[in-house]
Formats: C-alpha cells, structure tokens, sequence
C-alpha cells in the first residue's frame, strides 16, 4: 500500500502534515508546539530539517508580531498607571488615590504584558528534540525582536513628548489660547500647572518601559533555559532519545 505524500516516517512514527505547518498566530503557533511536543514525550523524535526556512519565519513573524501589539497596548496605558502612582490622575474618581486603586492601576498597565509573557514562558518548555526546540527558538527570536524594538519606539516617543512636545513655551501658548477661549483664569493656572508636573510622567513611563520589556524579555528565555537543563535530565535517564542531526 503506497504511503501519503503528505506525511512523513520517523521509524514506526507517521507524521502526518508535517510539511503543513504554517502559524497565522500565537495561538496557533504554540498549539503546534504543544502537538509535537506531546510526539516527542512519547519517543517520537522528530528531525529539527522537517521545520524548513518558511516555517521557522513565520513562527519568528508570529512572536514579533505578538510581542510587538502586545507592547504598544501595554506602552500606552503606562503613563497612566504613573499618573495615578503619582497623584496626576485620579483613578475611580478620587483625586487622592488608595493603595487598591494604585494598584490597580499598575495592573491595568502590566497586566496584559505579563500575562503574555507567562504565556511564551510556559511554551518555551514544551521541548525534547530538535524539531520543537526549533520552533520554540525562532518564536522567542522574534518576541525578542519585537520587544526590543517596541521599547526603542516607545523610549524615542516619550523622550520626544518631554523634551519637544510638551516644553514650557508650548505649554505656555496652550494657556493663553484657552484664556482667550474665556475660560477662566483660575482654571488655565490649573490646567498649565497640571500639564507641567505631568510632563515628568513621561520620562519615568519611558523608564519604566526599558525596564518591563527587559523582564518581559527574560522571563521566556529563563523558562527555555530551565527546559534545557531538564531534558538533560530526561537523556541522561533514557526517558527521551538523542536527534542524529541531519548534518
């Protein structure tokens, strides 16, 4: 009986649609992790050659897309998460803010990032052989490029708001065309004020950013590490078989 074309033997192991793996998006692509690491677990070890070029480019585009989405959303509620920590806005309504409603406020900023990263990092276990070893690198290399990038943007951007946007002549001009507007004097002396102690929310939040994305960044890679060590565990053990590279 003629063997499909569209599936692949590794010793008594098809592999069907091994060719057929193309990520549209992080679900999918960490979908396919898990399937094959769950071929490998069982002794199927598969040839890390079977994830061609294409593959392992679109599995970098996918983590550099998700990683990059995910760091805008996270970039621009930041500064309000500092405004509240630093009293410039009130969160809930309440101009002096609880710890609760710091807190929260922090969350709203972190939350979705950090759950993306304990995400990726759980993914960057899900290896034995070559094959899921692969994809979970190139989806790391491309997370890690787009964070790295999204925190340059975001650094420039908000570097560029303190230091152009909102200079004090700017701001100046600002009052007087509200003042113009008839709006009363006592409220443009708030307003002004207001704009000039928010201006430093900016610096911190460009701060703040670096420094999130580098954690968000090294929290996967540690995961992937710790993997590493661990199936060491398992050769030594003869749980799991060795790959013979192709090369």
């Amino acid at each position: 009986m003629a063997k499909s074309d569209s599936a692949s033997n590794i010793g008594d192991f098809p592999i069907p649609g091994a060719a057929e793996i193309h990520p549209k998006g992080l679900l999918e692509a960490i979908s396919y992790i898990d399937q094959n690491f769950a071929n490998e677990i069982g002794g199927c070890i598969i040839n890390s050659r079977f994830l061609n070029i294409k593959q392992r480019i679109e599995f970098m585009e996918v983590g550099f897309r998700s990683s990059f989405v995910s760091g805008l959303i996270s970039a621009v509620l930041t500064p309000i998460a500092i405004g509240v920590l630093e009293r410039y806005i009130p969160m809930f309504g309440d101009a002096t803010p609880t710890f609760i409603d710091q807190a929260s406020a922090v969350l709203l900023a972190l939350s979705f990032y950090v759950g993306y990263a304990v995400f990726i990092a759980k993914s960057a276990t899900c290896y034995i052989g070559e094959y899921t070893r692969s994809m979970v690198r190139n989806l790391l290399g491309g997370m890690t490029l787009g964070a790295a990038l999204k925190a340059i943007i975001v650094f420039l951007a908000f570097q560029s708001i303190y230091f152009f946007v909102m200079r004090d002549k700017y701001l100046a001009w600002l009052a007087s065309q509200c003042y113009r507007a008839h709006m009363k004097q006592e409220t443009v002396v708030k307003v002004y004020t207001w704009l000039q102690g928010f201006r430093e929310i900016f610096l911190t939040s460009a701060n703040f950013v670096v420094l999130t994305t580098i954690i968000f960044t090294v929290v996967p890679w540690v995961a992937y590490t710790y993997a590493k060590f661990r199936n060491k565990r398992l050769y030594r053990a003869g749980v799991v078989k060795m790959e013979v590279r192709a090369f």
